[in-house]
């Protein structure tokens, strides 16, 4: 499962005191089938800790969330060339509370390219996700949901171009924030559950999962993507690659200070060999 690969060494401290959540990238054949153990991710329990969605990704609850890098190994090409992560790579987060599903990414491009509107605003810069709500990744067409967001034509867009029939609407809130001088652009979005029924949002409930994180630095297309269970959404719509996208009962800390003594408790029982 993920969670191990991800948590089981601990956290790291940035800065004076800052905590956050271990970053790694998952086993390189969770690219194109995430449907094996080892590619399974455990999203935290947000409670008190709420993104407010504004693109910044500074909340409490992407400080400790573990979070999935795809770099250079992830990269599948389509038309474009590949320069390395600088050209593009990103980090992606979960985490969930009873009413919503929360998703962030961070995104490395040199250069942010996206002209299209409404179901084509795939074919640049963005991304998309599928979920199936029931996490039995055996039927897609009329079970699963595919989402995409992108900051193209110059404002923030949403398109979702599959659906489960039982879903009450689009009614996801999101930002996409472009820092041109850092070559980074942010997503941050909260999908209601009714948005994505009949999922069940709640302790050990398991969806469907796939991501990716499409480029077009020269083609005005979807030239290539780094992804993770792909073939979800690229090559075919397919539910059987997807991965496990547990919602653990393990909650974001009460508070930093706690996280801190659970840290240093962690360390030192692994210095002593415990």
């Amino acid at each position: 499962m993920m969670r191990g690969f991800v948590l089981t060494v601990g956290f790291f401290l940035l800065g004076a005191g800052a905590i956050w959540g271990e970053v790694a990238s998952p086993p390189k054949d969770c690219l194109q089938d995430g449907n094996k153990p080892e590619c399974a991710y455990e999203a935290l329990y947000v409670g008190q800790f709420k993104p407010k969605i504004d693109g910044k990704l500074n909340d409490m609850a992407w400080r400790f969330a573990p979070g999935v890098f795809l770099g250079k190994d992830f990269w599948e090409p389509l038309g474009e060339d590949y320069n390395g992560e600088s050209d593009l790579s990103a980090t992606w987060w979960v985490v969930w509370d009873e009413d919503n599903l929360y998703v962030a990414v961070e995104v490395t491009d040199d250069k942010h390219q996206n002209t299209k509107s409404g179901a084509q605003i795939y074919a640049g810069d963005g991304i998309q996700f599928t979920i199936d709500p029931t996490g039995e990744k055996k039927v897609h067409n009329g079970n699963c949901y595919e989402y995409g967001y992108a900051l193209a034509a110059g404002k923030p867009q949403v398109w979702r171009w599959f659906v489960n029939p039982a879903s009450k609407g689009e009614s996801s809130e999101y930002a996409v924030v472009r820092d041109e001088a850092a070559k980074k652009t942010y997503y941050e979005i909260r999908v209601p559950k009714d948005d994505i029924a009949p999922a069940k949002l709640e302790a050990n409930y398991k969806l469907g999962w796939s991501i990716i994180v499409n480029d077009s630095d020269t083609c005005d297309c979807q030239g290539g993507w780094v992804g993770f269970a792909s073939r979800a959404i690229v090559f075919g719509k397919k539910a059987e690659p997807l991965a496990d996208l547990i919602l653990s009962p393990q909650k974001v800390p009460v508070s930093p200070k706690g996280m801190l003594v659970m840290i240093w408790a962690e360390v030192k029982s692994r210095a002593l060999g415990r």
